[in-house]
């Protein structure tokens, strides 16, 4: 399998669990996805083949890709859940009306 099927495979499977587990960062995942796909192809097509530039670029689209699959992890999925929970219950309650 190319580098680029791979790498765009990690993408949809990696957007697809942040949506699964409520993380809200579809906006920032599909930016990045689009700077590496629109860099790629420009540095592709200027050059026949991989170069170090597309190498490079691989490197830093597979960085932040685990970077966004670490927000999925359970340890860190309990952990937010946690401080909202936290932070629920330190919002002062309105008294009932008597």
């Amino acid at each position: 399998m190319s580098v680029v099927l791979k790498l765009d495979e990690e993408y949809w499977s990696t957007r697809a669990a942040l949506v699964s587990a409520g993380i809200e960062m579809t906006d920032s995942i599909d930016a990045l996805y689009r700077d590496w796909r629109r860099l790629r192809d420009k540095s592709h097509s200027a050059f026949t083949g991989e170069t170090a530039d597309t190498v490079n670029l691989d490197r830093w689209w597979a960085l932040h890709l685990a970077q966004f699959r670490s927000l999925i992890e359970p340890q860190r999925v309990a952990a937010r859940a946690e401080r909202v929970r936290k932070d629920s219950d330190a919002l002062p309650r309105k008294p009932y009306p008597a």
